[in-house]
């Protein structure tokens, strides 16, 4: 019975909120009173500048590249997730004929851009852990860390630049380089 009331209560609490609160007065009648219509009327902004910037597209920081690592060819991308954190993928071929080993390693880390969405940067780092599998004679699943930075080339171009570390494949670094298009 206990967990019943407990449940009951907050319900109680705005239902009695609900009668308490007075009604506002409509003097014509044919519009509201309250909500964003009727502060838009008053010429109120319903949001904060800051609130309607975090909610619209991030603009001109994403590409997608080709480039290259210390274990072959890499196509590699920005997709930003909000004004200070973006995912950035990554596919590499590895092209070891020593060991006669092929394979693609495919990592996809969420990553903390310190200018955010400045466009006037051109100097862009960010820092970035996240998940990825590598194929070759086996598939491993992997954890990868990854720091750079972005350098952007006037407005549709950026130079990439990276350092993944893969704690679990016997602590192995690649250091990725490559030219991105912006859009």
């Amino acid at each position: 019975m206990k967990i019943k009331f407990g449940l009951l209560l907050p319900l109680a609490v705005l239902a009695a909120g609900a009668f308490v609160t007075p009604a506002k007065a409509n003097p014509s009648g044919d519009r509201p009173t309250v909500g964003p219509a009727i502060l838009a009327q008053r010429g109120e902004t319903t949001q904060t500048s800051q609130a309607r910037r975090d909610s619209e597209p991030i603009k001109g920081n994403n590409y997608v590249g080709v480039g290259g690592s210390n274990d072959g060819a890499v196509v590699n991308g920005k997709y930003a997730l909000s004004n200070r954190f973006s995912i950035r993928p990554e596919v590499f071929t590895n092209a070891q004929l020593d060991d006669d080993e092929r394979g693609v390693a495919v990592f996809a880390p969420v990553t903390y851009d310190f200018t955010g969405n400045n466009t006037n940067s051109r100097f862009q780092p960010f820092v970035g852990a996240g998940a990825g599998v590598t194929t070759g004679n086996e598939t491993e699943l992997q954890l990868v860390t990854t720091a750079g930075a972005d350098i952007r080339l006037g407005n549709r171009y950026a130079i990439n630049g990276s350092v993944n570390y893969l704690p679990l494949d016997d602590q192995q670094v690649d250091f990725v380089a490559g030219l991105g298009y912006r859009f």
